[in-house]
């Protein structure tokens, strides 16, 4: 099968996947699918979740989270990721443009992310941060 055929193959099986996803069940799939985001891109910033998580409860940073290897694909400064330091949503808004290299709403990821139960409760601590900017 030629390039061509195969693309447009891929895009219809996406067309089709998107029709069967339930999006109410899974946001977050679908807006990956949206944003066509890759893989490494969605395995690195769910590592990345894990960290912060560890960092807001002041626990010591999983062996499970650490990637020292697919965070240095984006250049994300390995000294800063796994500070001890609770995260800030200044952090989190520099580490989701050098992972995703495109522009969205945060808070629609966020709540993507939390409605599906991925680092609820890490979600939930940058929800607050983005109401508290807005006030």
């Amino acid at each position: 099968m030629d390039v061509v055929k195969e693309v447009k193959l891929l895009k219809y099986q996406m067309s089709l996947m998107k029709h069967t996803i339930n999006a109410e069940k899974h946001p977050f799939f679908m807006f990956m699918i949206d944003h066509e985001f890759e893989e490494n891109q969605v395995n690195a910033f769910l590592k990345i979740l894990g960290v912060f998580s560890c960092r807001i409860k002041g626990e010591e940073i999983s062996v499970l989270y650490q990637d020292d290897y697919l965070f240095s694909q984006f250049n994300l400064p390995l000294d800063k990721v796994y500070a001890s330091s609770q995260p800030t949503l200044k952090e989190l808004t520099s580490v989701v443009a050098k992972i995703f290299y495109q522009e969205f709403e945060l808070e629609y990821l966020l709540c993507s992310l939390k409605k599906q139960f991925i680092q609820k409760e890490v979600c939930e601590f940058f929800l607050q941060g983005l109401i508290t900017d807005l006030k």
